[in-house]
């Protein structure tokens, strides 16, 4: 190789997320989370009213957009009409998930997250900690499963 080589690899470089991780990892629950929703098309706004898009902000538009597609312009509004109900189900599973993993990479729920859990009513603090150890016995189920299945993997 070159020195000359090395622009022309670096110019095939995309530094933008991959569609996979927009779609999984990033804005994963956009269909269900009226916030991730609203993240989700604030971005794509966002980029489409910048002036001068770099190669990466264009491949990511591109990816959004694609993602865009699959959506549903009604199921977007209904998820936006969230019921009290709805919003406090959302809520507190979103706080039994972040307590879940709390607990299995560190063994313990932080103080901020159990801080709020407590300003909780009771009844949803009670269902904020079935929810949490739901997920808790999931993830070592799924570890554990996983663990066996890889036995059969060569070099595992």
């Amino acid at each position: 190789m070159k020195i000359e080589d090395i622009k022309k690899i670096l110019d095939k470089v995309d530094e933008s997320p991959n569609k996979w991780e927009l779609d999984n990892i990033i804005y994963w629950d956009r269909t269900t989370n009226p916030k991730t929703l609203v993240r989700f098309l604030t971005r794509i706004n966002d980029l489409r009213f910048t002036e001068k898009l770099s190669k990466d902000q264009e491949h990511e538009y591109k990816k959004l957009l694609e993602l865009l597609a699959e959506l549903d312009l009604k199921e977007c509004l209904e998820l936006l009409k969230q019921d009290e109900d709805e919003i406090k189900d959302a809520f507190i599973e979103d706080l039994a998930r972040m307590s879940a993993i709390q607990v299995i990479t560190m063994g313990r729920v932080e103080f901020s997250t159990m801080e709020t859990a407590c300003k909780l009513s009771p009844t949803d603090f009670i269902l904020c900690a079935k929810r949490t150890q739901d997920i808790i016995t999931s993830i070592q189920g799924l570890v554990i499963k996983g663990e066996t299945l890889s036995t059969d993997v060569a070099g595992a």
